[in-house]
């Protein structure tokens, strides 16, 4: 004995119902006054009379129909449910508000499945079903496909009820929104087919994954599933643990009472038609004959007839267990006339048909909506064939006419380059000239001034160093020093002289000024000897006068320094290319220093600034005792 779980589908119907009521009170009156008589007890046709008077659109009529079909379907009048509820459907579908044809569906094939016309339950569903895939509704899709599974299941064709549950399944558990409650109802649905094909292990697996997503969510949803558990222990004949799961489902529809729950009628039907078979299967008869009258009475309150059709066959069995053989023989033609209206074998084939009619039209709309799409895309072809031409005619047009703006554009845009570029380079020559001038000023007054008074000075100083009173003594020493430094400071001074007059300095030239140091410094170090090593492919480089002479000077500093405090006998002096730069190294074998020691002079301190300046990298790798190795970068 299964429960269908029409706790579900009620409140989401009502939730449906209430969804358009809001969208009518919107633009309507008669949508409050329709949710008036659908919650409404005592005043629901009051309500009702103003709803119809406030008519006044197809769709209003339709809403109307809509809340009649809903409001018998839960309080068991079938009759005027499908009444009410084809009206609706009709008028839905014509002014196109599938969306709410969909909930019309839903109902009709309730109704005719509590009355027990299995195969216009089936046809309404898949009816719905191909309306749903048409709107691409997700939702309703899976209620419909689930909805399959239930009514396989009561026509006994349990087989395609665990193939629709699963599918089912499937498509609620993998939805946009997944939904707890889609899933345990087709959980429940693959459970209830397996227990009555008679696979009690599958049913019971089902049964406790419906579980696993109902439990901590609304204990009132479990009374189903608490039933289903035990119907299916009963079948395997233990009684006691399954008697413990109906009186659980037993309290929590007495609980649903409280929310006044209006499918309490089916559900007491099945929870007491178990509670009775429970009863005479442990030889409690006088128990369970109390139990059967009530069953009896949801069961015909239910005006299901499936609810009818278990209990009278349950009943017969009780009956026959008594030898109670007049009271056998009525419920026995009772059950046969159910059981007949809800399974019949020569119905199995109209089922077949109507699932074969259901994929047959599914596929010719494939067909039909493919063909389309290709006519529509032929048109569509022509119509853009059509405007490439147009285009084509009108984009040629334009080209040749943006062609020509460009042309004369372009031609405009050179001679004005050609005038600014003109310009520039007449004002860069003026500006350098100006440079110019200014440097051959300075450079003449340095040369015949500053030149001029270092010359003078030589001479007075050489001429002072011979006289009679000063020979042999410290002060000609120092006389000599004077005339050295002023002879190396006309030497810088010509240097710099060079540097100015020049815009820029090849590295020929360079290297043969560092020659010349070199030799000099070779001159006066006799103790010393100096490698020079430079690469070939300097001969084109050119560099500006500020980079020549801070390279220049930076060279001069470092074999100073070598001379003076490093005591080396032997100075090596190498300038390579390396990744495009310029790589230049001063190595000696003097007695170094620790650098971690020793703060750095000034002459080290030029050093790193004059490279610096220039952008390059300076590095100095020094040890005690094994000589320095000046690097750096350009």
């Amino acid at each position: 004995m299964q429960y269908k779980p029409y706790f579900m589908l009620n409140k989401l119907f009502v939730v449906c119902v209430l969804s358009v009521f809001v969208q009518c009170c919107v633009a309507q009156k008669i949508g409050p006054l329709l949710g008036k008589a659908f919650t409404s007890k005592d005043s629901t046709n009051y309500y009702f009379k103003l709803a119809k008077n406030a008519i006044v659109t197809e769709s209003d009529f339709a809403e109307y129909y809509f809340c009649k079909n809903a409001r018998c379907t839960d309080y068991n009048q079938p009759d005027s449910a499908l009444i009410y509820g084809k009206i609706a459907l009709d008028k839905f579908l014509k002014i196109g508000k599938n969306g709410s044809a969909l909930s019309v569906f839903n109902n009709i094939s309730k109704v005719y499945q509590s009355q027990g016309q299995s195969d216009k339950a089936i046809k309404t569903t898949l009816d719905g079903l191909q309306l749903a895939e048409k709107e691409a509704n997700e939702y309703w899709k899976i209620m419909f496909t689930i909805s399959l599974s239930n009514k396989y299941h009561n026509f006994e064709s349990f087989a395609k009820g665990v193939f629709y549950g699963k599918k089912g399944f499937e498509l609620a558990k993998n939805a946009k929104k997944p939904n707890n409650d889609l899933i345990a109802y087709a959980l429940n649905e693959i459970a209830i087919n397996y227990d009555d094909w008679n696979n009690p292990s599958e049913a019971l697996k089902y049964h406790k994954k419906t579980l696993e997503y109902l439990n901590g969510k609304d204990t009132l949803k479990l009374g189903s599933t608490y039933n289903n558990i035990g119907n299916t222990l009963m079948k395997t004949k233990k009684y006691k643990e399954a008697l413990s799961w109906f009186k659980r489902s037993l309290k929590i529809h007495e609980l649903k009472l409280l929310v006044k729950d209006d499918s309490f009628y089916y559900n007491f039907a099945t929870v007491y038609t178990n509670l009775a078979t429970i009863a005479y299967k442990l030889n409690d008869f006088d128990n369970a004959e109390q139990l059967f009258i009530k069953a009896k009475y949801f069961s015909e309150k239910s005006s299901d007839a499936e609810k009818l059709r278990d209990y009278y066959y349950h009943y017969t069995q009780f009956n026959k267990l008594r030898n109670n053989l007049e009271q056998t023989i009525a419920s026995q033609d009772n059950y046969i006339k159910l059981r007949d209206s809800v399974f019949n074998k020569d119905r199995d084939k109209s089922y077949a048909d109507l699932e074969a009619r259901y994929q047959n039209e599914k596929n010719e709309k494939v067909i039909a909506d493919s063909k389309t799409k290709i006519l529509e895309k032929e048109l569509l072809l022509k119509q853009k064939n059509n405007q490439f031409l147009v285009l084509g005619l009108l984009s040629v047009g334009l080209l040749l006419f943006g062609l020509l703006l460009y042309r004369q554009q372009k031609l405009k845009n050179f001679q004005q380059n050609q005038a600014f570029e003109l310009k520039q380079a007449i004002n860069q020559i003026e500006t350098q000239n100006k440079l110019q001038s200014q440097r051959l000023a300075i450079s003449k007054d340095l040369h015949d001034n500053i030149g001029a008074q270092l010359t003078f000075i030589i001479s007075s100083v050489e001429t002072a160093k011979f006289a009679p009173e000063i020979e042999n003594t410290k002060l000609g020493k120092k006389l000599t020093q004077i005339s050295d430094f002023t002879k190396d400071t006309i030497v810088e001074l010509r240097d710099t002289i060079w540097a100015m007059n020049s815009n820029e300095i090849s590295f020929e030239d360079l290297q043969s000024r560092i020659l010349n140091f070199i030799e000099k410094a070779n001159t006066a170090s006799e103790n010393s000897t100096f490698k020079f090593n430079i690469d070939k492919n300097f001969n084109d480089v050119k560099l500006s006068s500020i980079v020549g002479m801070n390279i220049y000077r930076t060279i001069q500093e470092a074999i100073n320094n070598s001379l003076k405090y490093a005591n080396a006998t032997q100075i090596t002096v190498d300038i390579k290319k390396k990744d495009e730069k310029i790589a230049i190294e001063i190595a000696d074998n003097g007695i170094g220093f620790d650098s971690q020691t020793v703060i750095n002079g000034n002459g080290l301190n030029n050093m790193q600034k004059r490279i610096e300046e220039i952008g390059g990298t300076f590095t100095l790798t020094t040890e005690q005792g094994n000589g320095t190795i000046i690097t750096f970068t350009i």
